[in-house]
């Protein structure tokens, strides 16, 4: 789907979450990422004062019927979604700035499965360096807590992560001779991330996830204040360092939706997507087709002031 698809996991990995053991705490993660903060903000103190300071957020979310392409997910309608709000808190060149955050994310299932029912909360900071107006990337740590409230497990720790980001808008140059049939543009996004650990959980101790995502599409039809109809393929896979069958797949689809621009920074997606999904360690290839809303935004309110001594 457009925004994000969930990592679906099997009753392998329920058991794997119920004998690992207790909470995984990593004291010295949270030392680490208190020294460098205050460091860093005690070091740019100076160069602030006074200074007003970009606060960029952003958000997204989804609601998709079923739950994955899983057989035990065939029923199941999920919501999911994050929030990050954070500080451009120093320039270090015109396209690269040190960005402290703050994020939420969440997910809920219909069927009660515990690695849905889910919420992580995180501080953190980053590099974030524009490749381009509509290309970014970063390179971050953060700490986070993730409740799981089916069996009511608290776990927390550090990660380092890496994440990009690019969109692209290919135009039709000869829209408008006439022809009806001739496309509006051809639209493109594409993401991904390497994080480590993967997560808090005891399995994913050790363990380097790798995963992404990629979409072709075409606006064929401009339906007024309904928004904009769209045809698109995608790929989505992940990969991990100690060959979990929940985080080594790849799927592959195509589907269509009507999009919804509001303003000119929350977007609104309804659709309709088949996909075809290969778990190679679990030897598992699984047809679906999801229906789904999403949404997602991002921002810049006014600036932020720091009434800081001179």
């Amino acid at each position: 789907m457009a925004i994000a698809t969930t990592t679906a996991t099997t009753i392998e990995q329920v058991r794997l979450l119920k004998t690992a053991g207790g909470p995984f705490v990593r004291n010295p993660g949270f030392v680490l990422m208190t020294i460098v903060s205050c460091t860093a903000i005690l070091l740019t103190l100076p160069a602030i004062a006074q200074r007003s300071l970009p606060t960029p957020g952003s958000t997204w979310g989804e609601i998709h019927f079923p739950g994955s392409a899983l057989p035990e997910d065939s029923d199941n309608l999920i919501l999911e979604g994050a929030v990050e709000q954070g500080v451009d808190f120093f320039p270090i060149t015109k396209d690269t700035i040190l960005n402290f955050f703050g994020s939420l994310d969440y997910s809920v299932d219909t069927e009660g499965f515990d690695w849905y029912r889910r919420l992580e909360l995180g501080v953190g900071f980053k590099l974030r360096h524009y490749l381009s107006d509509t290309a970014i990337i970063s390179v971050g740590a953060k700490y986070e807590v993730e409740k799981y409230f089916v069996d009511e497990r608290t776990v927390h720790g550090f990660q380092l992560f890496s994440n990009w980001f690019s969109s692209w808008q290919l135009r039709n140059n000869n829209h408008g001779s006439g022809d009806p049939v001739r496309p509006l543009g051809f639209p493109g996004i594409t993401w991904g991330e390497i994080r480590y650990p993967g997560t808090q959980l005891p399995l994913d101790d050790d363990n380097l996830i790798f995963d992404g995502y990629v979409e072709q599409g075409v606006d064929w039809m401009n339906w007024g204040r309904w928004g904009t109809f769209n045809f698109y393929a995608n790929l989505d896979f992940i990969t991990d360092t100690e060959d979990l069958p929940w985080n080594n797949r790849v799927a592959y689809g195509a589907g269509v939706k009507l999009k919804k621009l509001i303003g000119s920074n929350v977007l609104l997606q309804f659709g309709i997507e088949a996909i075809h999904e290969r778990r190679w360690v679990s030897d598992q290839n699984n047809d679906v087709i999801f229906v789904y809303l999403n949404w997602s935004g991002w921002w810049d309110p006014r600036a932020i002031r720091l009434d800081l001594p001179e």
